[in-house]
């Protein structure tokens, strides 16, 4: 077997985090009429991709993004709020969401058998916990390493580097990402001189540089892809 360990992102790759934020987000209790429209929930996902990049690039702390964002996307249209306030609202309401990408428990399932199942994430230990959880795919992983708790973000060499360690004696050459972050993920496990899988279901264009070793339109082509490989 070619790829025995796999480490899997979670956000977008196996949680469909979008689906579950607008959820979370139409569900707020706020002090002003909200409709959360098309346009507005286009902005919302787009200035989370714009600060989860300034995290990558370090010019961000997660604890700045999620306490600046709210108050940075209700500016955008002319409100003022307690960014803070808000925030915790929202995050009791999206950690208990926790809808899966089409296809994510069934190739879980038919991995964890025959596969060390690994998760590498940049999202919060509490967030992950509880939607790993409650989705009933927490078993399926034998460990999580979390930005969180390892002091590293990916796409930082430091974050693979401290996951290949701690996997040993199982080699570089063993282990295969799996994401959907071109920044993150990809350019992360490039940076490592580790295998990748792009999850990419828009069937955006290949990057010119640092592309991944393979690439998915959906979580199902997973499974031959694999077996293709042994």
């Amino acid at each position: 077997m070619q790829y025995p360990v796999l480490l899997f992102d979670l956000d977008q790759t196996l949680l469909d985090t979008d689906r579950n934020a607008q959820e979370a987000l139409r569900q707020l209790d706020l002090p002003f009429d909200f409709a959360f429209d098309h346009d507005q929930l286009a902005y919302w996902h787009r200035l989370n991709w714009e600060m989860w990049g300034q995290l990558e690039q370090k010019q961000l702390t997660q604890t700045e993004l999620v306490n600046t964002r709210f108050s940075r996307y209700f500016d955008h249209f002319g409100i003022a709020i307690d960014g803070v306030a808000c925030e915790q609202q929202f995050q009791g309401l999206f950690f208990a969401e926790h809808h899966l990408i089409a296809g994510a428990r069934e190739i879980l399932a038919a991995l964890h058998p025959h596969h060390q199942l690994v998760v590498i994430s940049n999202g919060s230990r509490a967030k992950q916990h509880q939607q790993l959880a409650a989705a009933h795919i927490e078993h399926y992983f034998d460990r999580l390493f979390l930005a969180e708790e390892l002091g590293y973000s990916k796409p930082d060499p430091h974050f693979f580097k401290t996951v290949e360690a701690t996997l040993a004696p199982a080699s570089p050459s063993d282990m295969l990402v799996i994401g959907d972050s071109l920044s993150a993920d990809i350019a992360g496990a490039h940076q490592a001189d580790l295998a990748s899988v792009w999850f990419n279901p828009a069937h955006q264009d290949l990057p010119a540089t640092g592309q991944p070793t393979y690439q998915i339109h959906q979580l199902t082509d997973l499974l031959p892809l694999l077996a293709a490989q042994d």
